[in-house]
């Protein structure tokens, strides 16, 4: 009896455990197989880096204050999101490093996650889903000196 490939049906000549007949199939059929189970997480990875993007680039033009309909329209999303912080002195929903602060009459109010920091004085118990970027930046260079 002959073994036939896994992938794409031919069959397979050599080793008595091959799965597949070359290495193109082996690697089509684990992306294929791989792609789809991982299809959500590369979604949601997705809507997050686009949001993040809009928050960075609105920070840095210094346009800090606007309608949520306004931010939706530019491709945000509202339903994604790495962490949310309910505080008596209001709701912040973080995108990474950048967040947005919601304000009354359907406004927000963009902000850096150390410029909360700053700004707001209170302990929450935070749940962090990613580091800060100053962290990332200090890391990197202590990293990048330790290896000269």
């Amino acid at each position: 009896m002959k073994k036939k490939c896994i992938d794409c049906g031919t069959n397979i000549v050599g080793r008595s455990d091959k799965k597949f007949c070359s290495d193109m199939c082996r690697n089509a059929y684990h992306n294929k197989y791989n792609g789809f189970r991982n299809a959500m997480i590369r979604h949601v990875n997705h809507k997050l880096r686009k949001n993040r993007h809009i928050l960075a680039e609105l920070y840095r033009q210094n346009d800090l204050e606007m309608q949520r309909e306004t931010l939706v329209y530019m491709g945000y999303d509202t339903q994604y999101f790495t962490e949310e912080q309910i505080r008596p002195d209001g709701i912040f929903r973080f995108c990474y490093d950048f967040g947005l602060e919601t304000l009354e009459d359907e406004r927000v109010r963009i902000l850096t996650r150390s410029g909360l920091r700053q700004t707001k004085k209170s302990d929450s118990g935070m749940c962090i889903a990613a580091e800060s970027s100053e962290t990332y930046l200090q890391d990197q260079s202590t990293q990048e000196a330790n290896s000269v």
